[in-house]
């Protein structure tokens, strides 16, 4: 049984939400601020220099996207010993999911 009858999708406007250029701007300035909140943690790589954090436009073929990485060899490291991304989304109020490894048996 539906539970909307009648209710169609507007999948052409729905497409224009995801691809707008305000959509755009309002998930760059999250990226931004998770990126600030990750830096501010103040870890610093074996050279001593802060961990770089960089926000990317990673834009998938019909929505528009940003990513928050650590592009330096210490990253992943980071991330699972203090959290680093995770921590500073949690901050935002977001909630962050690791990737499912669990194999279906």
């Amino acid at each position: 049984m539906r539970a909307f009858t009648g209710f169609q999708v507007d999948r052409d406007g729905v497409a224009e939400i995801l691809q707008s250029p305000e959509l755009a701007a309002h998930l760059k300035a999250l990226a931004e601020e998770v990126a600030t909140g990750a830096r501010s943690q103040g870890h610093r790589v074996t050279s001593g220099d802060l961990l770089p954090v960089d926000v990317l436009h990673d834009p998938a073929p019909d929505r528009v996207g940003y990513t928050v990485a650590v592009k330096h060899p210490a990253g992943m490291g980071m991330e699972a010993k203090h959290g680093v991304l995770t921590r500073a989304a949690g901050a935002l109020g977001l909630t962050v999911h690791g990737i499912d490894t669990r194999r279906d048996t």
